[in-house]
């Protein structure tokens, strides 16, 4: 019985021994990590991308890095710590960076640095990158500029940190802050700068309303000169129309006096045809009665125009 149980303790203890063996030789490198093998201090191998990987039990092991990007924030207050612009004032401002790790010298990494030293190097650069950024522009020009100011401050950074195993993400700069007498001095200028614009508007206004009334002018001489133009446009046509019209009455008449002119030449020329004829009646008639002897000139003729016959008694 006590042998039976011995051998069931020791069975125990063997498969623990061998479950605790088989979990410590076996690690899981998630997606967001990178992993390094670590054998008794040293660092063995390439960085180990995400899946599973095996090792010998209790004497290496695998240390892990995320390469999820991380947030360092750094407050400057409006006195002592705060940044100094070209013109001398004091600017306070929230800064915040993020960075992640460069998996392609995660073993540099492991070797030369922790996560408190990585930290604390991206803090201290961060502050003097803002600081000596600031440096360069006067207070008026901060707001103005902050796009700029935000690129020139993120390339002095990643400069300062070139030789540290990180990069950089974003970087946004907020929250700009001065003191209470450059707070006044903005309400002034401000008040001044919004007095000059009522100024230039009331200006404007008042030049709108002169060049309307010009406009207004200019357009009423307009109107005039066309009606005058136009007046005097329907005289000339109605004098031309009176002038057309007397000049129409007079070819009428004289169509009139040359139809009637023609019409007593023709019966001029009717009556001296119908003469002729007469004429060569009477000849014809003395022709047909004539005896040989001689004709009298006189021609004695009755009121019906045909010949007295003198042969009757």
């Amino acid at each position: 019985m006590k042998k039976n149980l011995l051998s069931i303790v020791i069975g125990v203890i063997i498969a623990l021994i061998i479950f605790i063996a088989g979990t410590s030789a076996c690690s899981i490198v998630d997606p967001s990590e990178r992993g390094v093998l670590v054998t008794l201090g040293e660092i063995s191998g390439e960085v180990l991308a995400p899946g599973v990987h095996f090792h010998a039990p209790f004497i290496s092991t695998i240390k892990k890095y995320s390469i999820v990007p991380k947030g360092i924030n750094a407050n400057f207050t409006v006195g002592k710590d705060g940044a100094i612009t070209k013109d001398k004032q004091t600017v306070g401002s929230q800064v915040s960076a993020f960075y992640r790790y460069d998996e392609s010298r995660i073993i540099e990494l492991v070797k030369k640095y922790s996560d408190s030293i990585i930290e604390n190097a991206i803090t201290k650069s961060l502050i003097a990158s803002v600081k000596e950024t600031v440096g360069k522009y006067s207070i008026d020009e901060l707001v103005e500029n902050q796009d700029r100011i935000t690129s020139e401050v993120n390339t002095s950074l990643e400069t300062r940190l070139a030789d540290y195993p990180v990069e950089l993400t974003q970087l946004t700069i907020s929250n700009w802050d001065w003191s209470d007498d450059f707070d006044a001095q903005i309400k002034e200028t401000m008040n001044r700068t919004q007095k000059v614009k009522q100024e230039e508007q009331e200006l404007n206004i008042e030049k709108t309303r002169h060049q309307k009334e010009v406009v207004e002018a200019e357009a009423s001489a307009n109107v005039k000169k066309i009606n005058a133009e136009a007046t005097k446009e329907a005289s000339a046509l109605e004098a031309e129309a009176v002038i057309n019209k007397a000049k129409g009455e007079a070819e009428a008449k004289r169509i009139e006096a040359d139809s009637i002119a023609y019409y007593n030449a023709q019966i001029a020329k009717n009556y001296a045809v119908e003469i002729k004829l007469k004429e060569l009646e009477i000849e014809l008639e003395r022709a047909k009665k004539w005896d040989g002897r001689e004709v009298p000139e006189y021609i004695p003729m009755t009121a019906a125009g045909t010949v007295v016959d003198l042969t009757k008694k």
